[in-house]
């Protein structure tokens, strides 16, 4: 049994694999309300965009199981599993590391990923408009860069409704679109998405370090603790 300040280290590193379970818990959670809400948009968008809800998903099952390791090895003292706790830890700090920065050097092309994405769907709207409108009515935007994209179909083609700041009052064709601009969502949906993303990034920037901060900790008293364990044998 570990003693003196060891005792210390063993509850304070019980205590932030708690929170590191709760951590994984929350990824999960919000991985799954991104999928949820967002899901929808994926279907316009690039694979490295697609892929944030899921990648969120499969962390946080992983942070879990690190985070419940950890509760059990500190809480019983096993050598075994506070060791395989502190290399599973020091390895997904390295993968985080490797994937923010890899994420910070692609940070230029979110805006590209979504322009093309977004006038893709544009221009095959009459062939898959259940994707678009989901968009348009989620970010509350019109077309790529403004309503005028659909301008160019000619004037007896359908106007999306979800383009409307009221659908049940909203022109049929794009003839009666033009006539009736100020009832259409100003916006583009690439600035819209855009805005949404610049958004979120900070939030997750920072969920993230603060994680980080955790592991870090979490890492150090494992270590602490796998010295008293190891002493504790020997003196056996």
């Amino acid at each position: 049994m570990a003693s003196g300040g060891m005792v210390l280290v063993k509850y304070l590193l019980f205590f932030f694999n708690f929170i590191f379970w709760i951590s994984g818990i929350v990824l999960i959670v919000v991985g799954a309300v991104a999928e949820y809400n967002y899901g929808k948009f994926t279907l316009v968008s690039e694979k490295e965009l697609t892929t944030g809800p899921v990648f969120l998903i499969v962390i946080g099952v992983i942070v879990s199981f690190i985070g419940f390791l950890g509760c059990c090895g500190a809480y019983k003292e096993n050598y075994c599993m506070v060791t395989t706790f502190a290399i599973l830890l020091g390895i997904i700090f390295v993968l985080e590391i490797a994937a923010g920065a890899y994420a910070y050097s692609r940070r230029d092309k979110l805006d590209e990923y979504a322009t093309e994405a977004l006038k893709k769907a544009v221009d095959n709207y009459s062939n898959d408009e259940k994707t678009i409108d989901n968009v348009q009515r989620k970010f509350k935007c019109c077309g790529a860069e403004g309503y005028d994209d659909y301008f160019g179909g000619g004037d007896n083609a359908t106007f999306p409704r979800s383009c409307c700041k009221n659908e049940t009052d909203c022109p049929a064709t794009v003839g009666a679109a033009k006539k009736a601009k100020a009832s259409l969502f100003r916006e583009g949906c690439v600035k819209a998405v855009e805005s949404f993303l610049k958004k979120h990034l900070i939030v997750v920037g920072g969920v993230g370090v603060g994680i980080a901060f955790i592991q870090v900790i979490g890492i150090v008293f494992a270590c602490c603790l796998m010295r008293s364990i190891k002493k504790e044998y020997e003196v056996m």
